[in-house]
C-alpha cells in the first residue's frame, strides 16, 4: 500500500506532474495521429530521466574523487568552502551544504588538530558565509584561535585565490579540502592551479539517497535539483572554474 501510495504522490506534484502531462499529450496526438506526438514523448523521457534517482545517481558517480590518508597536522591546513547561506525575514541561517562542510571539517579537526581556514564572502548584501561560519564552529567547540577567516570570496575560483593568498609565506605542505561531493572536483582543479600545495580531499554531502529501491525509479524534485547542481558543476569544470 505504501509504494502505490508514493507511485501516486511522485505524479501527483511537481516534477511528476509535468511528466504525467506531457504523457498524457503524447497519448492525445498520438491517438490523433498528429506528428507532435513524438516531440511531447521526448520530453516525457526527458523530464522522467533527469528527475530520476537512478539516473542522476549514475551522473554523480563521474565526480567520484578518491579519498586520501589524512597527512601530519603539523604540516597541514583545512580549509573548509561555504556552501551557501540563508537570508529570511531578516534572519541568517546556514545552508545545507555549509553545514555538511562544517561537521566534516569539524571531524577532522578532532582527529588532527590542524588549523582551520574557512572560505566564503558576501554573496549580494550581508553578512559573510564566513562570519556564520566561525561562530557554527566554536559552537562545536573549535578554539577561535585555530580559526582562520577568509570572507571576500564569492565563487569557487576566489576561494581558491584568496586562501592561496592567506597561505603565501606559512609552512603548511598539506590543504585538506573539505567540500561537497559534486563540487571537490572543480575545487581540487582550482586549488591544485593556485595554491601549490599537496591537495588532500575530503568528501561530504553525498547528492542524491540511492539504495536501488522501487522508489529511486520515480521522479522527484530532490533528484531534480541535483541534477541541476551536476550541470553547474560540469559547466564550471568545462570553463576553468
Amino acid at each position: 500500500m505504501i509504494y502505490l501510495y508514493k507511485f501516486i504522490g511522485s505524479f501527483v506534484q511537481f516534477p511528476g506532474i509535468l511528466i504525467a502531462f506531457f504523457s498524457l499529450l503524447t497519448l492525445y496526438y498520438f491517438l490523433k495521429k498528429r506528428q507532435i506526438w513524438r516531440f511531447f514523448l521526448i520530453l516525457s523521457i526527458v523530464f522522467y530521466l533527469i528527475s530520476s534517482p537512478f539516473f542522476v545517481y549514475f551522473l554523480s558517480k563521474s565526480f567520484y574523487i578518491k579519498e586520501k590518508n589524512i597527512p601530519d597536522s603539523q604540516n597541514s591546513v583545512i580549509v573548509i568552502l561555504g556552501g551557501g547561506i540563508t537570508f529570511f525575514d531578516g534572519k541568517y541561517e546556514v545552508g545545507n551544504h555549509t553545514l555538511k562542510r562544517l561537521l566534516k571539517g569539524f571531524e577532522i579537526y578532532r582527529k588532527t588538530n590542524a588549523p582551520i581556514i574557512i572560505s566564503g564572502g558576501v554573496i549580494g548584501k550581508g553578512i559573510s558565509e564566513s562570519a556564520i561560519m566561525k561562530d557554527i564552529l566554536v559552537t562545536f567547540g573549535v578554539n577561535i584561535n585555530d580559526i582562520i577567516v577568509e570572507d571576500k570570496a564569492r565563487t569557487t575560483k576566489e576561494n581558491a585565490i584568496f586562501v592561496s593568498k592567506l597561505l603565501k609565506g606559512k609552512n603548511f605542505e598539506n590543504i585538506i579540502l573539505v567540500t561537497s561531493f559534486l563540487h571537490m572536483k572543480r575545487s581540487i582543479m582550482l586549488f591544485e592551479k593556485y595554491s601549490k600545495k599537496n591537495i588532500i580531499p575530503i568528501v561530504c554531502d553525498y547528492p542524491i539517497d540511492f539504495r536501488n529501491s522501487f522508489l529511486d525509479y520515480l521522479p522527484s524534485a530532490e533528484a531534480l535539483y541535483t541534477f541541476s547542481q551536476i550541470t553547474h558543476e560540469f559547466f564550471g569544470i568545462l570553463k576553468g572554474g
